[in-house]
Formats: structure tokens, sequence, C-alpha cells
């Protein structure tokens, strides 16, 4: 079984075990795992430019990556997410939904903004690699959904963050991957702020290699971006739902 094989299995058992408990929107989880298998605190702070810009040369499949990234705001907390199914299932930071009190709601690319739950939450204080969550948009329906790279990211590759950063939904920013740690945080030199938190890292192709985390004042400034890496996304995936 390949990496994409084995994420794609993860990600069936986590939509078998909260469909199991929940309701989404009455489809039957017969029906979110077929859709399933069929498709291949210190939170990020940075210098006080708020006036954030695409960069030139971004990609296209980085662009249609966009549609596949929501802002999620409670009264008072902001973060980003991922859309893993169609039906609105959403991969974020814990660290941003344990900050938020009060209702959910999710801004998609299309500007409609839905509410939204939360469902499972990461032991964030065990460490950077439980700080994953997952969130549910209510009344959702065919959504686009994230892909997931499934061939290992390099050191020097470029890469794009997309997030929410000072609540500005659907901002890309550009970076260098720097390093990856031995327990799989990818490090960069990508620009990312407060709201970037939950949104994805991606590579030229448009997909999901890392969750954006932290920007860790420890690390040299020109790595000291942390992202979550899919691998550990898919380990600890596992964990959240026991």
């Amino acid at each position: 079984m390949n990496f994409g094989e084995f994420f794609r299995v993860t990600l069936v058992a986590a939509v078998l075990v909260i469909s199991s408990r929940m309701v989404f929107n009455g489809i039957s989880p017969t029906d979110v795992l077929r859709q399933a298998i069929g498709r291949g605190s210190r939170i990020a702070i940075s210098a006080d430019n708020h006036n954030l810009r695409t960069p030139p040369g971004t990609p296209s499949p980085v662009l249609d990556a966009n549609q596949t990234v929501v802002m999620l705001r409670s009264r008072d907390s902001v973060g980003s997410g991922i859309i893993l199914t169609p039906e609105g299932l959403v991969l974020t930071n814990s660290h941003v939904v344990e900050n938020g009190s009060g209702p959910w709601t999710a801004r998609l690319a299309d500007e409609r903004e839905l509410p939204a739950r939360v469902v499972r939450t990461g032991n964030r204080a065990a460490g950077i690699f439980q700080d994953i969550a997952l969130v549910q948009i209510e009344g959702a329906t065919n959504l686009p959904v994230a892909r997931f790279a499934t061939s290992d990211p390099q050191e020097g590759e470029a890469v794009w963050a997309i997030g929410a950063p000072y609540a500005q939904a659907e901002v890309i920013t550009q970076g260098t991957l720097r390093t990856i740690t031995l327990d799989g945080i990818i490090l960069t030199n990508t620009e990312v702020h407060p709201g970037n938190s939950g949104g994805p890292l991606l590579n030229q192709r448009g997909e999901v290699i890392g969750i954006n985390t932290e920007i860790n004042p420890s690390l040299p400034p020109d790595a000291s971006t942390a992202s979550i890496s899919v691998p550990v996304i898919r380990d600890h995936l596992t964990t959240l739902l026991n």
C-alpha cells in the first residue's frame, strides 16, 4: 500500500468513526465512505504587514487549492482549515478551536458563511504533533476537497501557505522548505500570521504536504515556520479518533 492509499484509508476510518456517532447533514455513512474512497499558542506570528498579496507566478494548482481552504471564526478566534470531505469535514489546529468560544462559522471560497461545530480536538499541551482538530461545517454539500501529496517533500523546494491571516481570507504566501525534522515537522521560511494556523502548506502541484501550525522563535529566522507533515497528521488522526 503506498502512502496516498494509506492516508485515504485513515481518512475513511475517520469518516466511519465520526459518522457512526453523528449525523452528517442527513447523508448516510455509506455515501460519505464512497466519496472518501473515490478521491486521490505560538500561533503563526510575524511582521505587522497586513497587506498581503498573492505572489506573482503562483502555480495554477496552488491557486485552485484555494477552493479547498476555509476561514474558521468565532467571537474571539480566527484560523484556517482544510476541507477533507464534500460534506464539509475540515482539518485544522486544535489551538485554533480551543482558543475560541461561542458559535463557529466557516467562510468558504465562494464567500458563503456556514455554521460549524467542533467534533474532535487533539491535546496541544502534549506537543505540536497533537495540535490537530476536526470541524464539521453544517449544511455543506458537494464541496471541493483537498488533495494530499503521495510523495515526500524535499528540502529546497518551493512551498505555499494558504490561510486567513488577520481574518483576511484566501491569502497565499510563498516560501522555501528548509528542512524536515526527524519527527516529521516541516520547517520553512514561509510568511504566516495569526489566522494562518490550520491552513495547508502546499507543493507546486497544489497538494497538501502539511498543516501550518506555529512560528517558533527559537529556530533560525529562515526556518521558523513549523508545519505538521502529512505522515504525522495521518498517525495522530487515528489517536484523535480513539
